[in-house]
């Protein structure tokens, strides 16, 4: 997935100061911290990222009307143990609607902080709306105890199923890479105000292969668990067991030269053998920090 624009001066500044990021004078600077779905919340599937376009490979598109994340637990903080965050924020975003900020964080010592970490699931009374989210929302997350809510429609050859799924599947994310350079958290520098983004990466809810990031997208699973009105529930998705995946024509699931579509969960554990639990696993891994940086993703 792409990388932020916005960023090439923070990438730039960790450079300047030396091969370990370190800071060489003293000082304090500040940290805008803002969550996105990238270009994929925003317009849907097929989306371009870096010239390279991902698609399901199975044909359909996508587009969301929704996609609501709930966050927090901010922390800032180095391997030797000196802290420079440890928020107890929570907010509510609405990915589809735009890229949200959070409010600065001021006043952190100047120097490289290599333990970046945030949380995602379910908000409490004292969770924030970011941008356009609705009151109503928020409460409607708190209720269900949903860590991600996201609608939406998927379509292909004129035919339309429909989707609103609330996740369930809590995470701590820690010792973030950042996705800008590949070193460890990020620098503060002083006078300056460093930013680092959230990124949630959608394509993971339909990726066939967990533990790599090289996975196709698929959807006909999805489609074919939807009853007659082609809305699809998660329960719906919990009748297709992976040992025995169906397609639209109710027959064991192929691609199109006729082999079976296996969808693999490798070493990552599952709470059932069916795509549901799968689905829930592979999301829970969509947070990132700066494009591609990766976490270290535990459940709560």
């Amino acid at each position: 997935m792409k990388t932020m624009i916005g960023f090439v001066l923070s990438l730039f500044s960790a450079i300047v100061m030396g091969c370990d990021g370190e800071d060489a004078s003293s000082g304090a600077g500040a940290l805008a911290v803002r969550i996105t779905g990238e270009d994929a919340a925003k317009t849907g599937f097929p989306v371009e990222e870096e010239g390279e376009t991902i698609a399901f490979a199975d044909g359909w598109t996508m587009q969301f009307s929704k996609v609501l994340v709930s966050f927090g637990g901010l922390d800032l903080h180095r391997a030797d143990g000196a802290v420079a965050i440890e928020s107890k924020g929570w907010w509510v975003a609405d990915l589809h609607a735009g890229d949200a900020s959070l409010p600065v964080f001021e006043a952190l010592e100047a120097r490289r902080w290599d333990r970046f970490g945030y949380e995602i699931a379910a908000p409490d009374a004292s969770a924030m709306a970011l941008g356009s989210v609705a009151q109503a929302d928020v409460q409607a997350m708190i209720d269900g105890k949903f860590n991600y809510w996201m609608e939406g429609t998927a379509t292909r050859a004129g035919d339309t199923y429909t989707f609103a799924w609330g996740l369930s599947n809590p995470t701590r994310n820690t010792n973030c890479t950042n996705g800008l350079d590949g070193t460890d958290g990020v620098v503060i520098r002083s006078n300056t105000t460093t930013e680092a983004e959230i990124t949630i990466h959608l394509d993971h809810l339909f990726w066939d292969t967990l533990g790599t990031e090289e996975a196709s997208l698929r959807f006909d699973a999805f489609a074919a668990a939807a009853g007659a009105d082609k809305e699809i529930s998660l329960e719906d998705l919990a009748t297709q067991a992976l040992s025995d995946l169906k397609g639209l024509d109710g027959m064991p699931l192929v691609d199109a030269e006729g082999k079976p579509i296996v969808y693999n969960p490798g070493s990552v554990p599952l709470a059932s053998q069916d795509l549901l639990s799968f689905m829930l696993a592979s999301s829970a891994s969509m947070g990132h920090l700066n494009g591609e940086g990766l976490c270290t993703v535990g459940p709560l």
